[in-house]
């Protein structure tokens, strides 16, 4: 079962995106919808294939978008058909990897990833991508969305408090972060 929030409280802003930066410690997107908008930071980045990423920070006219294959992400997901809990964690590659899951579960190649509702950032079953490697490196997502290719993302808040408050937010922009 999905648990989503009530439709009173999902909102969501599309917002034209440009690359911000490529760097080899930061896989971010800069876009062009920021407070005035009603952005703020902790909405979800998404696509028509899945989840991107995550607004870091938020300006007036600008946002900060972390990508799910960042060094420093980290999004609670299960695994469709086992319901296997784990983490997906970013490491600069394209290819983020699945940690801190049950020894005895069984993921195949080919394997659904999703978001868990865990921890609050996100709601149960936003499609991220599916297991491509199982070996020695740990076990390797393919992400459904190519932030290479994209144009548009859209920045939904789903109306979940989540771990991000909007307190560190407006720190972030204070201190210059994202104008």
């Amino acid at each position: 079962m999905i648990r989503r929030p009530p439709r009173s409280t999902l909102s969501s802003s599309s917002a034209a995106s440009d690359v911000y930066k490529r760097q080899p410690f930061i896989r971010s997107l800069l876009v062009n919808a920021g407070h005035r908008e009603g952005i703020k930071p902790g909405h979800a980045a998404v696509t028509g294939d899945g989840l991107i990423g995550r607004v870091a920070s938020a300006g007036e006219r600008s946002s900060r978008v972390l990508l799910i294959s960042d060094l420093n992400s980290r999004i609670p997901v299960l695994v469709e058909g086992s319901r296997a809990r784990a983490m997906l964690a970013g490491d600069n590659t394209r290819r983020p990897r699945l940690t801190f899951f049950s020894a005895n579960v069984e993921i195949e190649i080919g394997s659904r990833i999703v978001t868990s509702g865990h921890g609050g950032m996100f709601p149960t079953g936003i499609a991220i991508g599916t297991v491509t490697e199982i070996g020695d490196a740990g076990i390797r997502i393919q992400p459904f969305s190519k932030p290479d290719r994209l144009e548009y993302i859209r920045l939904v808040d789903f109306g979940l408090s989540g771990i991000i408050d909007e307190k560190h937010g407006l720190e972030t922009q204070r201190h210059g972060a994202v104008q």
